[in-house]
């Protein structure tokens, strides 16, 4: 009895969990701001319960090489900081909280996994699916409304109105019906299709490039789902790097705005972040400068020892008073705290959780089974996306979007791995 409340209560707090990150937490940003954090805390004291009291973890392959990687990127950065303690010191606490930032989306979702005998994770998604669907009914009456009455702030793109709502931002927005076309996905897939384009539709009204590339992901997955499975594994790479090609013809003028010479040089400072990380992995071969030293939002916070050194304290938007900008993107941090050691470790994380998903899609001949695992994939796609512009993977929507995968990886058959 006891047990059966206890598991009814670790589902009904996945549950809402889920939606704060993706939701609430947009409409109570001063009470929830470490929400994420604080989900990472609990997920990770699971975890070393789970690993001081079980003699055998249930992983896959591909996870456990992730456990590993993410293991040898956390050593570089603390390897990194130890290294330039003596003539550049980093604030314990800009470590620390660097640290959790980037570590909290993998906690969570390794905690999900750890405990999934003790909940039920197909009823949580069931149970998700529906929210969702009057989530997305409520903004869809909201967004009327807004463009009727003009009742939230807009900003100006390509000579339109980008809706945000009350998500803060045009890339919120976008997020969360990103999201929801996820959730909603494996159960209309075949039923309402009408729907999910609906909620693509909405989301385009950010006018975010970065979710066209989403739509244009989701369009290619909706046309040729069946051909997915028929994709050789050892081939995944080539496809993959033909997307993102495409990708960058497609939106090359965008592209070029961002990270044109002539944008760098004028101080654009998401260009001089990235060109500037090059020069640091570069110097500090090849591990980086450490935790909270670059490009993070700590690294602002906590000002860096690294931007005076190379004369980023004067690029508006990266000062010491001004650190609207430095947390703009994801990569340029990667490669300036890790080195190119840790850019490739990252690249492999991610290059596991595609092979695990597409593994998981290719071992199903169930279809309603093997269509759900496609929403990792477009998970994984969004982040990566989102990530060229957009510190994801350090927010409160990566940890979102990773509750969601642990929840339908938890669902599939898995192999017994001894750690």
């Amino acid at each position: 009895m006891i047990s059966r409340v206890k598991n009814k209560f670790l589902e009904s707090f996945i549950l809402i969990s889920v939606l704060i990150v993706a939701f609430i937490f947009y409409l109570f940003q001063d009470y929830l701001s470490y929400f994420d954090e604080l989900l990472a805390f609990i997920f990770s004291l699971i975890i070393v319960y789970k690993l001081g009291n079980q003699s055998v973890i249930y992983l896959y392959k591909e996870e456990k090489l992730i456990v590993l990687f993410l293991v040898l990127l956390g050593i570089i950065g603390l390897l990194s900081n130890y290294f330039t303690l003596s003539k550049n010191p980093t604030q314990n606490i800009a470590i620390i909280s660097d640290f959790i930032v980037i570590f909290k989306a993998y906690i969570v979702y390794f905690g999900i996994r750890l405990i999934k005998e003790q909940i039920d994770s197909e009823k949580i998604i069931i149970k998700l699916t529906s929210i969702a669907e009057v989530i997305f009914y409520l903004l869809f009456v909201l967004v009327l409304f807004d463009l009727l009455f003009d009742i939230f702030p807009k900003e100006p793109r390509y000579g339109m109105q980008s809706l945000k709502l009350f998500f803060g931002h045009p890339s919120r927005f976008s997020f969360a019906f990103g999201f929801i076309f996820m959730i909603l996905f494996h159960r209309h897939i075949n039923s309402k299709k009408w729907l999910l384009l609906m909620v693509l539709l909405v989301g385009i009204l950010s006018l975010r490039v970065k979710f066209f590339g989403f739509v244009l992901i989701a369009f290619l997955i909706f046309n040729f789902r069946s051909y997915l499975k028929r994709i050789p594994r050892k081939q995944i790479l080539i496809y993959i790097f033909l997307l993102f090609t495409s990708f960058y013809f497609i939106f090359k003028d965008r592209i070029s705005m961002y990270f044109s010479w002539e944008n760098i040089t004028n101080g654009w400072s998401r260009g001089v972040l990235l060109i500037k990380s090059i020069y640091i992995a570069n110097d500090f071969f090849p591990f980086g400068t450490g935790f909270g030293t670059y490009a993070g939002y700590f690294s602002g916070k906590y000002y860096s020892w690294v931007y005076p050194m190379y004369g980023l304290d004067q690029v508006w938007g990266i000062t010491r008073d001004n650190y609207d900008f430095i947390a703009d993107q994801f990569w340029p941090m990667i490669l300036g705290q890790f080195g190119w050691f840790g850019l490739i470790l990252y690249t492999a994380i991610l290059y596991c959780f595609i092979m695990l998903f597409v593994k998981l899609l290719k071992m199903n001949s169930e279809k309603i089974i093997s269509q759900r695992m496609i929403v990792p994939i477009l998970g994984i796609f969004m982040l990566i996306i989102d990530s060229t512009s957009d510190a994801i993977f350090t927010q409160d929507r990566a940890v979102a979007i990773f509750i969601l995968i642990a929840l339908i990886v938890n669902m599939q058959s898995l192999q017994k791995i001894k750690i």
